[in-house]
């Protein structure tokens, strides 16, 4: 199970509205502020993710949760993702190789063969979305500051 820390965003009905940040392995370097890379990975970081748990805890806006998703899903998103596209790429030129076309009919069939692979892994996260199970696997203890008098 990946495990993932979340906060309460707000409640609604039979769950909770969590967010996440995602966290760029670039900000962990002392010059990530003037490398180019960790500036690109800083821009096109997606800055919050939320996404609706149901269950039935009453959690309050603010409360950090661990919530776990099944690694299967993740591997087959990950392997529809990256290889789809590259399967069909490779495919395509073979055959239109193996046809004897024209260098340019062949790039072109390659080009279609990506972009079919992407259009087919987008489907594909459509209908999981709606099967993948995000579970909530604890409430992390609050840490507020307590004051204590001073005598």
């Amino acid at each position: 199970m990946v495990e993932e820390i979340a906060t309460v965003a707000f409640c609604e009905g039979d769950g909770v509205w969590l967010t996440t940040t995602p966290v760029a392995s670039c900000n962990a370097c002392n010059v990530s502020d003037d490398c180019g890379t960790g500036i690109v990975a800083k821009t096109l970081t997606p800055r919050q993710q939320r996404f609706f748990v149901p269950t039935a805890l009453s959690l309050l806006p603010g409360e950090q949760v661990k919530i776990g998703l099944n690694e299967q899903s993740l591997i087959m998103a990950a392997l529809m993702v990256y290889l789809l596209p590259l399967v069909l790429l490779l495919l395509l030129a073979l055959l239109g190789n193996a046809a004897g076309l024209a260098e340019g009919w062949i790039m072109l069939l390659a080009l279609g063969g990506t972009a079919s692979g992407f259009m087919l892994a987008r489907r594909y996260g459509q209908q999981q979305e709606k099967r993948t199970q995000i579970v909530i696997l604890e409430v992390l203890p609050s840490l507020g500051v307590q004051q204590h008098a001073v005598s």
